[in-house]
């Protein structure tokens, strides 16, 4: 069996031989074959594994090639001097980072049908037709259940016997009914296994693994395995070291997360739908391929937190941006089985459940990853299997080209540097100006703030929660008297105190009195004060202005947004200046009273 390597360069090889493992792979470019056969010097690797299959009859036997090169039309055969050497058979290599395509599989499980349907026959069929469909694939790639029973020797067979498996590179991923049996990891010689990592047990198979193809980064779990947390580490430790070597990131496991059939409310799916996203989401995954469910569903695109991405309306183009994912579940692929499809669930873009076996054709470029979806009916390719015959047998049922939004273009005259620069000033300024209002004003720091009143009068001096204008010169809710009464002091003039019972914050002292004029501050504290500044406060919490003319909203800290320009405070410094000398005068003239009451 011909499967992937860990790149482009190398292609991975198993086979089964009688006696004792220790063979090898030899090959050459087809161009050298002499009448069919390999010459003397052919390139030669020995058995990197091998050892007594699960059978304990045979011995399985995994190999290498090496240093391939690019579009390169390769021959070669596997075997040793004691066993013989198979016939030789040839492959192409993909191109060189442009455009590619590769095959994805659901569940052949081959065996499921117990000859009724005839699973074997179905999954040669389907092979058969999407190869013919296909523009010379570099790989296939079957998402787990490749047989029903683990470690049935003969329904393995039955699933490698096409011709396919020995000229076209393929991928597997591990799926539940594969998973207890050591035949799996004997079959299929991965690459770049992790042994930290979704491994198997003494008797079980496991191993998360990874390989690069098309210029495409594969990340494979093992979802029979529950631990999420090592599977987020794989994918990560992966994405850092390897994520720059290509220009799409796909991942493949078997337990479909968004299925639309019955296995979507299983404990398992329910686990790895909580845990798989976010992980999607920090790695920037792109495309997530499952099987499992045996329907097919494609999704809308899914954010981080798995819930589809507002504006996404799973039609035949998709614009992703960084950390959002598209969700393949394909059915079937020899018939075997189907199950009953589950309307109404959220994620479902595009369901497809007619019970007939499909396939998945991806193309990959620069720009996108396109992925084409067909059934194919009983009969499938034609035996010559002519391309344009095949693709009239296998009925596209779906097909969505998956790209990156572009980033936007700053206007030819926009410079953000300068315009952040230009705002930050601006903001400090009114920040100073603010303060200087404020507290000159004897208002609260909420003086150049949002409004919230209904008065342009009250929003424009500060607190403003009062339709009153009266109300809001004293930017604290209390009557007009009160507001200059508040601001008859001195100290508090100099000292920028808050008339009204309101601190230097813009909050109430403890006390319920201002620290700067006690007079003032006692004939503005109690309830009346208190509770109009619980009003300003929950407005201004609520941004709930209805002036237009309001230059911002500030917050019931008082440190709200302010006006991006010092221009903006003109206003409110003018009616601040304003109120400072009437209060100033409202002062002189009292204090000329009393004194000639006193003589």
């Amino acid at each position: 069996m011909l499967q992937v390597g860990a790149d482009s360069t190398a292609r991975n090889l198993s086979w089964m031989s009688e006696s004792a493992g220790g063979g090898e792979v030899r090959w050459a470019p087809a161009s050298e074959l002499v009448g069919g056969k390999l010459p003397a010097d052919a390139a030669t690797a020995e058995t990197t594994d091998s050892g007594l299959a699960t059978d304990l009859k045979r011995h399985f036997n995994h190999a290498s090639m090496t240093d391939l090169e690019p579009d390169t039309e390769y021959a070669y055969q596997v075997g040793s001097d004691e066993d013989g050497y198979t016939g030789v058979e040839q492959f192409t290599t993909g191109s060189a980072g442009g455009d590619d395509e590769f095959l994805v599989f659901g569940d052949p499980q081959v065996g499921a049908g117990g000859g009724d349907p005839d699973d074997a026959a179905g999954w040669d069929r389907t092979l058969s037709s999407a190869a013919a469909t296909a523009d010379d694939p570099s790989f296939f790639y079957s998402l787990g259940d490749q047989v029903n029973s683990a470690g049935n020797q003969e329904q393995y067979a039955q699933y490698l016997a096409p011709e396919a498996t020995r000229t076209i590179p393929q991928a597997t991923t591990i799926g539940n009914h594969d998973v207890s049996s050591k035949a799996y990891e004997q079959h299929f010689n991965r690459p770049n296994v992790s042994q930290d990592h979704g491994g198997g047990g003494v008797i079980t198979s496991g191993g998360d693994y990874w390989f690069i193809e098309d210029g495409v980064l594969f990340l494979n779990i093992n979802s029979n395995s529950s631990d999420m947390d090592a599977h987020a580490d794989f994918i990560e430790e992966v994405v850092a070291e390897h994520g720059d070597q290509a220009r799409w990131t796909v991942l493949g496991f078997h337990h479909s997360i968004y299925s639309t059939a019955t296995h979507w409310d299983d404990l398992d799916v329910k686990r790895l739908r909580k845990a798989i996203p976010p992980v999607a989401a920090r790695n920037d995954i792109d495309l997530v391929v499952s099987g499992h469910d045996h329907i097919y569903n494609r999704t809308f695109l899914m954010d981080g937190e798995g819930k589809p991405v507002e504006g996404s309306e799973a039609g035949a183009e998709e614009e992703k941006e960084d950390g959002q994912t598209l969700y393949l579940t394909l059915t079937s692929s020899s018939g075997s089985k189907f199950y009953d499809y589950v309307p109404g669930l959220d994620w479902e873009g595009k369901s497809v459940h007619n019970d007939v076996p499909a396939f998945t054709r991806v193309r990959v470029s620069d720009e996108a990853l396109r992925a084409t979806t067909y059934e194919v009916p009983a009969g499938g390719a034609p035996a010559d299997g002519e391309r344009a015959e095949a693709q009239a047998a296998a009925e596209q049922i779906d097909d969505v080209e998956l790209r990156r939004a572009e980033a936007e273009e700053p206007a030819p005259d926009d410079d953000p540097e300068a315009d952040a620069g230009v705002e930050a000033g601006a903001e400090a300024d009114a920040g100073t100006d603010s303060g200087a209002g404020a507290d000159g004003a004897g208002a609260n720091d909420d003086a150049d703030g949002a409004g919230t009143g209904d008065d342009a009068d009250a929003g424009a001096e500060g607190a403003g929660t009062s339709d009153d204008a009266d109300a809001g010169a004293d930017g604290a809710g209390a009557d007009a008297d009160a507001g200059a009464g508040g601001a008859a002091s001195d100290s508090a003039a100099s000292d920028g105190a808050a008339s009204g019972g309101v601190g230097s914050d813009g909050t109430d002292d403890e006390n319920g009195t201002d620290s700067g004029t006690a007079d003032a501050g006692t004939a503005d504290s109690g309830s009346e004060a208190d509770a109009a500044e619980a009003d300003a406060t929950e407005a201004n919490a609520a941004g709930t202005g209805d002036d237009s003319d309001s230059s911002g909203t500030a917050s019931a800290s008082g440190d709200g947004d302010l006006p991006r320009t010092g221009g903006g405070l003109a206003l409110p410094l003018a009616v601040g200046a304003g109120a400072l000398a009437l209060g100033a005068t409202l002062l002189v003239v009292s204090r000329r009273r009393r004194g000639a009451g006193l003589n």
